[in-house]
């Protein structure tokens, strides 16, 4: 996931490419000079982006989240090597499986050329 996105809450400069940066950042200016609002509008979506996803309240909440999967797994690894497997089935099949298809489909769906096998 991006954290700026293209033509929303800013834009995407590529450093290997200046003169696409340069008329990305002109073309920026000269719709901010046709239009005032533009400019508050790209600064407040990129400030609401960074509310929404990127706030130290959401990065200590996720960093504790992956400490307790850290210690269970920490627990779990020392199950027998047949209750573990059987454990990583269930979650597969309970959280994963679902997910997957998902995103099978949508690759599938952005890039119609490429043939994506069914499982």
């Amino acid at each position: 996931m991006e954290i700026i996105e293209d033509g929303v809450s800013g834009f995407h400069i590529d450093p290997y490419h200046p003169d696409k940066a340069a008329e990305l950042m002109a073309d920026f200016f000269q719709r901010c000079q046709e239009d005032p609002s533009y400019w508050e509008k790209i600064s407040q979506a990129g400030l609401q982006r960074i509310q929404e996803r990127y706030t130290w309240q959401i990065y200590s909440e996720r960093l504790m989240t992956l400490a307790g999967v850290y210690g269970f797994w920490k627990y779990v690894s020392k199950l027998e090597r047949r209750e573990t497997r059987r454990y990583l089935e269930m979650f597969y099949i309970l959280k994963f499986r679902d997910l997957v298809r998902s995103l099978i489909l949508l690759f599938s769906a952005t890039h119609k050329n490429i043939e994506v096998k069914k499982a």
